[in-house]
C-alpha cells in the first residue's frame, strides 16, 4: 500500500513539472520581434501627445503637503476651476508655484511639496502663566497657545504638574476637553 501512494505521489510530481515547463517554454517561444518594413512611428506619436495632454472638465487637482519636521502628509483634494480646463502640464505648472506636479492625467493631477515645518493637526496640554493650556503643535519644537484654562497648574497633583510642563501630547481639541474635565474633578 505505501509503495502505490508513493509511486502516485512520483507521477503527479511530473505531471506537474510537465506542465509548467510547457507552459514557460510556450511563453518563451511566442515572443516575436517585430518584422521588417513595420515601424515604430505609432508609438513617437503617442509619446510626443503626452506632453499636450489637457485637463478635462472636472479634473482633480491633489495637492500632497509633506512637513519635514513632523513626518506628516496632508492630502487635499479638489476639482479644477474653470480657468484650469484644456490647461497643459506646462501652463499648470507656471500657474502652481511652489508645487511639483509628479503625476498629470486629463483627470487627476498630483502635485507635491515639502515644508520644514509641522503641521497643524499636532495638539498638546502644557502649562503657561501657571494655568493648564491647550496649544496647537509640538512641545519644545513650535506650538501656538490655542486656550488658557481657569485651572491652576499649582492645584494638580505634583505628576500631573510634570506631566503638562513637559507638554502632554493630544490627538484633537475633544480630547482635550475630556482632560481639562478629569482634571477639575
Amino acid at each position: 500500500m505505501p509503495r502505490s501512494i508513493f509511486r502516485y505521489i512520483i507521477i503527479i510530481f511530473f505531471i506537474i513539472v510537465i506542465g509548467f515547463s510547457y507552459g514557460y517554454f510556450k511563453t518563451f517561444f511566442s515572443f516575436k520581434p517585430p518584422e521588417e518594413g513595420h515601424s515604430l512611428d505609432y508609438l513617437e506619436q503617442n509619446v510626443s501627445d503626452i506632453s499636450e495632454m489637457k485637463l478635462n472638465a472636472g479634473a482633480k487637482l491633489i495637492y500632497i503637503t509633506y512637513y519635514v519636521i513632523c513626518g506628516d502628509e496632508v492630502v487635499e483634494e479638489k476639482y479644477i476651476d474653470d480657468k484650469y480646463i484644456n490647461c497643459t502640464k506646462t501652463e499648470l505648472q507656471q500657474n502652481e508655484k511652489g508645487w511639483e506636479i509628479f503625476s498629470f492625467t486629463p483627470d487627476e493631477v498630483k502635485l507635491k511639496r515639502e515644508i520644514n515645518d509641522i503641521c497643524d493637526d499636532h495638539y498638546y496640554i502644557g502649562v503657561q502663566n501657571g494655568y493648564v493650556s491647550l496649544f496647537q503643535g509640538i512641545p519644545g519644537i513650535k506650538s501656538t497657545l490655542i486656550e488658557q484654562t481657569d485651572i491652576i497648574a499649582d492645584t494638580l497633583r505634583e505628576d500631573d504638574r510634570a506631566i503638562l510642563e513637559r507638554g502632554l501630547i493630544i490627538k484633537n481639541e475633544e480630547e482635550f476637553l475630556k482632560i481639562r474635565e478629569g482634571l477639575t474633578n
